[in-house]
């Protein structure tokens, strides 16, 4: 049994990205036992440490897809805090990643503790806009700054922000996000071209 027990955990860490999913879980149920549901205008925050398993080749900071991957835990976070993870769920729908931004300011060095605060700046019937922060806790620094659009499938952001407090005042399309989306535009247009 004991042989079966380890050869299960050792093929699930070969298959599948288990301390992913763990953190998942973890962020998930820390806000839910601890921190309190927030509306559509609330930011929310999650921690983290800069450890050995997220530096670059030279040991020094953060590297770039670790930035990536917190966003994911971020996100999921701000979602179930707002209730919007609820909403999906109720419909079977789905949020993708549609396009993102990172602005990549200064290093997170390694060892140094940090936050990553996720709002949702603007929406539209199919897309969800959220703008994410890392900042580190020593000196308030904000060391990167994300802009990324979430894809709205099987359900529209009515549906999606139903219930959810602040969302009877939609904020104005932001002007880095109008400019943003028309590079978007602009890229696919060139990709269109080429198809």
């Amino acid at each position: 049994m004991y042989c079966f027990i380890v050869a299960l955990v050792l093929l699930s860490y070969i298959f599948f990205d288990v301390n992913y999913f763990i953190r998942v879980a973890f962020t998930i149920l820390f806000g839910r036992l601890f921190q309190k549901k927030c509306g559509v205008n609330d930011s929310t925050t999650i921690y983290g440490i800069c450890t050995t398993q997220d530096v670059d080749i030279f040991l020094r900071h953060m590297n770039n897809a670790r930035y990536v991957r917190d966003l994911d835990f971020a996100r999921f976070h701000f979602y179930d805090r707002t209730g919007i993870y609820r909403n999906i769920k109720a419909v079977d729908g789905h949020v993708l990643q549609g396009a993102s931004s990172i602005r990549y300011r200064r290093t997170i060095p390694i060892f140094n503790a940090y936050k990553v605060e996720t709002r949702l700046v603007y929406w539209e019937d199919k897309s969800l806009f959220i703008e994410q922060k890392f900042i580190t806790l020593h000196d308030g620094f904000v060391r990167a700054i994300v802009l990324s659009r979430q894809n709205l499938i099987n359900i529209d952001a009515d549906g999606l922000l139903k219930n959810i407090p602040g969302v009877e005042k939609k904020p104005e399309c932001p002007e880095e996000i109008k400019h943003w989306l028309q590079a978007i535009e602009i890229s696919s247009a060139r990709l269109r071209k080429k198809d």
